[in-house]
């Protein structure tokens, strides 16, 4: 009996010894762990990088992201012209859902400058672009000094809706946001040929018509003067002059074919639509005086020939749009 009881209590200890160290055995083996202050931590399994290095001026410099984000791309590229290249690093963060959208490429930028000691790069700025597309390095002022312009893409069928812009401009060894555009799909146009490039932003006009038909122009006009954007429309009234000109007889034609009874080839919205088109780029050249003529030229034949529904939407926008004293 005694001897059974000795074995029965040996194999208890050892059911218990196994118990003891199975909990151990089951973990995965990249998994160790550590005390502190008499607690037992587990590290957890080392990290999967996404990393990219370029030399400049001698110096080494390298830049490691842990996943999901990711490494775009690297450039150099001497920003305020001191003859030493800037680092810019654009990166992304795309999760599970997000890694098949295709419609943006990047929504960071980090920039790095070279030290005074010539030994090491430091950072300058670290900034979030959401749905940045593209990038583009421009002189805008043609003074040596290169703005960084990314393009961003917020998906969407409408580009004026979905496309917008970020301006960054370095100073010495700091960089600021200049500008940022969050619609208006911005374009870049050296529109008086004379090698300096303005950027363009284009509004909707809608009135009441359904989107197929809504009226896009050019709202404003930016040109870069001083370390600022500048909105200088009336600068470029040529460019206005040329774009009414070609509304006004596209205007005119609609107009003489309605008076007569003839039915325009285009029935979206015929004369309401070329009549609000002349309204919206005379207001957005700043010619409100041409815009008054234009109307009290006009508004006896658009009152006779378009529904009241349609003259009213125009004689409320011109209310809006001309000082009290000259709305009629």
């Amino acid at each position: 009996m005694k001897h059974f009881l000795k074995y029965v209590i040996e194999i208890l200890l050892l059911l218990i010894l196994i118990l003891t160290i199975a909990p151990g055995c089951g973990k995965d083996d990249k998994k160790t762990t550590e005390k502190h202050s008499g607690e037992e931590k587990e590290i957890p399994d080392k990290k999967e990088l996404s990393s990219a290095g370029v030399k400049e001026h001698g110096v080494e410099f390298s830049i490691e992201y842990e996943l999901p984000r990711k490494f775009y791309k690297i450039e150099k590229v001497d920003l305020n012209s001191d003859g030493k290249n800037e680092i810019i690093v654009f990166s992304t963060l795309k999760d599970s859902v997000e890694k098949f959208v295709s419609f943006y490429n990047f929504d960071m930028i980090e920039i790095f400058v070279l030290d005074s000691a010539l030994s090491k790069y430091k950072k300058v700025l670290s900034d979030t672009v959401d749905y940045s597309e593209n990038y583009y390095f421009e002189d805008l002022a043609k003074n040596g000094i290169k703005q960084i312009l990314i393009q961003t893409n917020s998906g969407g069928n409408d580009a004026v809706a979905s496309r917008g812009m970020f301006i960054y401009e370095m100073d010495r060894d700091a960089v600021r946001l200049v500008k940022y555009f969050d619609t208006g799909d911005p374009v870049l146009k050296d529109l008086k040929n004379d090698g300096r490039k303005e950027i363009l932003v284009t509004d909707v006009f809608w009135g009441i018509m359904p989107h197929v038909n809504v009226i896009y122009y050019t709202a404003g006009i930016y040109k870069y003067e001083n370390g600022d954007l500048k909105l200088v429309n009336p600068e470029f009234g040529e460019y206005y002059e040329g774009r009414l000109k070609e509304l006004k007889e596209k205007y005119y034609g609609i107009k003489k074919k309605v008076e007569m009874g003839m039915q325009p080839v285009d029935l979206s919205y015929p004369l309401y639509r070329e009549a609000a088109e002349v309204f919206v780029n005379y207001i957005a050249k700043g010619d409100l005086a041409g815009l008054k003529k234009f109307w009290d030229e006009e508004k006896n034949s658009l009152k006779d020939n378009l529904p009241e529904d349609e003259f009213k939407d125009l004689e409320n926008y011109i209310g809006k749009s001309l000082p009290s004293e000259q709305n009629v």
